[in-house]
């Protein structure tokens, strides 16, 4: 693998996946408070949440058919979307670090709106029970190891 596919691919795991969860996180208030004009208004923010959910499933879909990668690359990826497919808690962890990264605006910069706290509660709680839910399934082994142990796991259970 190249060191740019093996940057995206780590990325997603480990560390460096909270890491840049929580830079997601931090970078959501500014971002929502200018493209919703400084309306503070609920259905904006889970308006605006929910197509950036929906941007951070379809674009990396676009640039894997796109991008010439590496078939180990495509095979990494595959296999964690495979996981994601079983195990909803695998998908739900990664909200709990964005949380986290919305948390420095409740006593900085003016603090947080009434969206953005919603999209902190939905976060840290929703997050944080598939964060326990995940780690109770799988203890967090490296990737290549990670789909064998939860398959495993579901065929036998």
């Amino acid at each position: 693998m190249q060191y740019l596919e093996r940057f995206l691919a780590d990325l997603d795991s480990g560390p460096s996946s909270a890491v840049s969860r929580v830079a997601l996180g931090l970078c959501i208030p500014p971002v929502f408070r200018a493209l919703s004009g400084g309306r503070d208004q609920i259905w904006i923010d889970l308006v605006l949440f929910l197509a950036l959910l929906i941007g951070l499933r379809v674009i990396p879909a676009v640039l894997r058919k796109v991008l010439p990668f590496s078939a180990e690359a495509k095979q990494i990826w595959s296999d964690r979307r495979q996981i994601a497919k079983l195990h909803d808690s695998y998908q739900w962890q990664k909200l709990f670090w964005v949380g986290l990264g919305l948390l420095p605006y409740a006593v900085v910069g003016g603090g947080l709106r009434t969206g953005e706290w919603v999209l902190t509660a939905i976060c840290l709680i929703g997050g944080g029970a598939g964060l326990l839910i995940w780690r109770r399934i799988n203890a967090a082994p490296p990737a290549p190891q990670l789909k064998a142990q939860v398959l495993a796991k579901t065929s036998s259970g």
